[in-house]
């Protein structure tokens, strides 16, 4: 619209300007309709760019037409696009912003309180961008990084206060930031902007609480070791208890096995044809009957 009021200004000053002419006696400047005003209408071209506009990369177009009820439901994609001169174009970007919240204070079940560092990563939904507009303008998400935080805070304590603080800082943290994650991103996308990430970096609960959870986390590793511990032995008993019956089973296996005949042949292939020089009435093994 502004283009057009430029260009017809400018077109009218310029045409005024080639119909003066010196007058007569040349002393003054007199007006007078010539061709050479035909020039000016070359302003006129600038209104063809009321009827272009570019929506750069990573970007959407937000069309507002005060004639048709205000902000339009499409949203112009990215290029060279025609629209209704009447109109204005406003440039909404969709690029991934990283945004990181310092003073996160939140409330456990057992009345405890916790500081934490949260970092996302956000975007306006290209399909949503209007939705976005309606609520906060052209403005960047950094601008309205302090709703963001607020929304953040607000779904983390929703969780926060179903757990307590050791729970919290210890073996519950990754379900607590899951579930904030999906509740935060329901509530940013009504926004139109979509949560792509949420990261809990760090949570600070007093020095007292640290090391409640530091000398907890230590007598849970004992408890783990002794149990390992216990657990290796009872194996390693169980490994020689079998041993043992193999053992066993073995050598009553080979007992069986030893007949006399096997002992007698056993006798046979190692002695060396010396009878013992030192017998008596308790032979270990009688020899008698096949010496004959």
């Amino acid at each position: 619209m502004n283009i057009i009021i430029i260009s017809v200004i400018l077109t009218i000053v310029t045409a005024f300007i080639l119909g003066l002419k010196l007058s007569d006696n040349h002393k003054g400047l007199v007006y007078k309709p010539s061709l050479r005003q035909l020039f000016s209408l070359i302003w006129l071209v600038l209104i063809l760019f009321a009827f272009i506009t570019i929506i750069p990369a990573n970007s959407v177009g937000i069309e507002y037409n005060p004639f048709k009820g205000g902000i339009q439901q499409i949203t112009l994609q990215e290029g060279f696009k025609f629209k209704n001169p009447l109109t204005k174009i406003y440039i909404i970007s969709n690029k991934v912003k990283e945004l990181q919240f310092d003073n996160v204070s939140v409330q456990t079940n057992d009345s405890q309180w916790v500081n934490a560092i949260i970092q996302v990563q956000v975007n306006i939904d290209k399909n949503k961008a209007n939705i976005y507009f309606s609520k906060y303008g052209d403005k960047e998400l950094e601008d309205i990084r302090n709703i963001i935080s607020s929304t953040i805070q607000k779904q983390f304590e929703s969780v926060t206060v179903k757990y307590n603080i050791m729970e919290l800082l210890g073996e519950k943290r990754d379900d607590i930031v899951n579930e904030t994650y999906k509740l935060a991103a329901e509530e940013l996308y009504k926004d139109g902007i979509i949560l792509n990430r949420l990261i809990l970096i760090d949570t600070d609960a007093g020095d007292e609480i640290e090391r409640a959870i530091s000398e907890e986390a230590v007598a849970k590793k004992n408890v783990d070791t002794a149990e390992y511990k216990k657990q290796q032995a009872e194996l390693e008993g169980e490994a020689k208890v079998i041993e043992a019956k193999k053992q066993k089973e073995a050598n009553d296996l080979l007992n069986k096995s030893l007949t006399e005949e096997i002992l007698t042949e056993q006798f046979i292939e190692k002695w060396n044809g010396e009878l013992p020089k030192v017998t008596g009435t308790n032979n270990v093994m009688d020899i008698t009957s096949f010496l004959k």
